[in-house]
């Protein structure tokens, strides 16, 4: 059995996550490439069993690498086990979490792919105060996010990392078992 697992990551939280996965995977005895999204041309589908693709989320989209992927590899993609997978805002507050699943997976998926997916993941992001986003970042951090999470009493002078590692770890062996 083997996985090509494609991420795309700006910050580096995909990227961890992506990595997770493929421990989690590997530990099952199965064989796994991870592979970052950016830059990516041409690659051979056919010897993979599955295919696992993930972004970090920045201002509502996935990178530009990995949509291109599944875009460039659509064909190719219908006859494989397919996965998705995001780290995003809207999975850290159970009051988006349905939202976040339905624009950043579920439309993702039905417009990149041919077929349903065999598994969706909605995980936390990260928030870094002290991370450099750009202007656009910035306004929506504080108009947006700092307001929200203001509310919530949460020191937004300090990094919160928001991913859950079980669940994450829980669903990449769910993955491993749709392969034995």
């Amino acid at each position: 059995m083997k996985v090509l697992l494609i991420y795309g990551t700006r910050y580096g939280t995909a990227a961890e996550i992506a990595e997770e996965i493929r421990k989690v995977i590997e530990r099952e005895g199965i064989e796994v490439d991870l592979v970052d999204s950016k830059g990516i041309k041409n690659y051979d589908i056919p010897p993979y069993d599955m295919v696992i693709m993930g972004s970090g989320i920045k201002i509502g989209k996935w990178t530009k690498g990995s949509l291109k992927f599944m875009e460039d590899n659509k064909s190719a993609l219908s006859d494989k086990k397919v996965a998705l997978f995001v780290t995003c805002g809207a999975a850290n507050m159970e009051e988006t979490i349905t939202e976040g699943q339905e624009k950043y997976l579920d439309e993702v998926a039905l417009k990149y792919l041919s077929g349903e997916p065999v598994a969706t993941g909605l995980f936390g992001s990260v928030y870094d105060p002290n991370a450099s986003h750009g202007l656009m970042y910035k306004l929506a951090t504080k108009f947006i996010i700092k307001k929200g999470l203001d509310k919530q009493e949460i020191d937004t002078s300090k990094r919160i990392d928001y991913r859950d590692w079980d669940e994450i770890r829980g669903w990449a062996l769910n993955l491993a078992n749709m392969l034995k």
